[in-house]
């Protein structure tokens, strides 16, 4: 009896593996996530030029630098989401560039609940040999200062909702990650 209920949990593990993967073949599933991160930029894009006028901080301009980086390789998942080869690196790339947004975020919530002290200067603090807000300020200039950030829905700031809204994703990529790590280990890569 116990081996049986072991056999069944062993696949139903395969078959969730399984699925995981055929998730990240999927061109719906790099679509949607294209949707989400030009929402979240587009959200970004409203608080700073709509009614309210939030001018972002330096903080905030790098999370929309990270999360634009993570966009990019998102497109590239779903044009090459059947070779399994880039979809791996867009994979491990998109994951790393929103683990690095949602760092900046948790960043920004210390400071935003005075458990950081502020070392966030004027200006975007973006390396010399890619000075982003240069390049495109309607996107990445910060004009604010560190520690405040607009109201959301829900009674949340918009650091706060930043919190939420990387991890999400961020949980679901990495799902969709071990079970490719489980599929190289087991060498039934395409």
């Amino acid at each position: 009896m116990f081996s049986l209920q072991c056999k069944y949990r062993f696949f139903r593990r395969i078959e969730a593996v399984n699925m995981l993967f055929k998730l990240g073949e999927n061109r719906y599933f790099w679509l949607t996530g294209i949707i989400y991160l030009t929402l979240m930029e587009a959200i970004a894009l409203y608080y700073q030029y709509g009614p309210g006028m939030w001018y972002p901080c330096a903080l905030c301009v790098q999370v929309r630098a990270w999360v634009m980086g993570s966009l990019i390789f998102s497109v590239m998942g779903a044009i090459l989401a059947k070779n399994f080869w880039w979809r791996w690196m867009s994979l491990n790339l998109s994951i790393v560039l929103l683990a690095g947004a949602l760092y900046t975020s948790y960043y920004a919530f210390g400071v935003e609940q005075g458990t950081v002290i502020s070392s966030c200067t004027m200006g975007a603090g973006f390396p010399e040999f890619m000075p982003l807000d240069q390049w495109v300020p309607v996107l990445f200039e910060a004009q604010g200062m560190c520690g405040q950030s607009p109201p959301m829905p829900l009674g949340v700031s918009m650091v706060e909702a930043l919190l939420i809204t990387l991890s999400i994703p961020l949980l679901v990529l990495v799902a969709v990650w071990v079970s490719h790590v489980q599929k190289i280990i087991a060498n039934e890569t395409d």
